[in-house]
């Protein structure tokens, strides 16, 4: 059972850590942004796990 979950938890926190590294590089590019304030998205992106990038990249990016 063990061997299972391993092989459950590590493809995503691989996924995880790609989304947080592909937002937080948008993010440190970024000087606009849409609902909240710059230091907002960057705590929604760490902190809010795997929704919080997908959020971001989604819904809180400035205009291009």
């Amino acid at each position: 059972m063990d061997g299972q979950l391993v092989l459950l938890v590590i493809p995503l926190a691989v996924i995880e850590v790609a989304l947080a590294v592909t937002a937080l590089v948008h993010w440190a590019k970024r000087k606009t942004f849409r609902i909240l304030p710059r230091w907002g998205w960057f705590c929604v992106i760490l902190f809010v796990g795997i929704v919080g990038p997908v959020v971001y990249l989604a819904v809180g990016r400035g205009d291009e």
